[in-house]
């Protein structure tokens, strides 16, 4: 675990940058990871985290020791806002991808030690388990649409098949997935 002095967030009140610059330092990958690990977006994950310590710069005379927790919530409430957004922005959100931001939202909300999720693979593991297991017809069709952000058509063109059976072919694949992954979110 990250520890931070807090003669450091002294100094931060008072307005000293080398001691944001230890703090930034010291926390930045961290909460880089710890975005990426809800949001799936490395790009976006930075920025949160900027935007994080770029409030915590804004408002520095009120920082308190310790920071840990209060730094890994403002970036899962940042987290939350982005995927909030983007559910917003996306005009013609497929369910596969509609499911996806649910269940990103759910991890945000319910997990209270992100340090435990980085920790251990096993989510992830058992996301990808999950996946594999889905017949291979489903599968393949499931991760063209989720992985690789490929749309109907330009699955059923690639496949030779239907637009339809992409549709049906996907909509298995969620229910297979939602079968398998019943217990993941506390869900029985």
């Amino acid at each position: 675990m990250i520890v931070i002095e807090e003669d450091i967030v002294v100094r931060i009140n008072k307005g000293e940058t080398k001691a944001f610059e230890q703090l930034y330092s010291a926390f930045y990958v961290y909460l880089c990871t710890v975005a990426t690990k809800y949001i799936y977006d490395a790009e976006a994950s930075k920025e949160i985290v900027n935007d994080v310590f770029l409030n915590v710069w804004k408002n520095h005379a009120s920082l308190t020791h310790p920071v840990n927790s209060y730094l890994i919530k403002a970036v899962q409430n940042r987290c939350l806002n982005h995927l909030r957004q983007k559910r917003l922005q996306e005009i013609s959100l497929t369910e596969v991808q509609d499911q996806l931001l649910t269940v990103q939202e759910q991890l945000i909300t319910q997990d209270t030690h992100p340090l435990a999720q980085l920790e251990n693979k096993e989510f992830e593991q058992q996301i990808s388990d999950a996946v594999d297991k889905l017949p291979k017809k489903c599968r393949d069709i499931f991760i063209q649409h989720l992985y690789h952000n490929k749309s109907y058509e330009e699955i059923a063109k690639t496949n030779q098949i239907s637009s339809s059976t992409v549709r049906v072919q996907i909509k298995i694949g969620i229910t297979k997935l939602k079968e398998q992954l019943e217990g993941l979110l506390g869900r029985k």
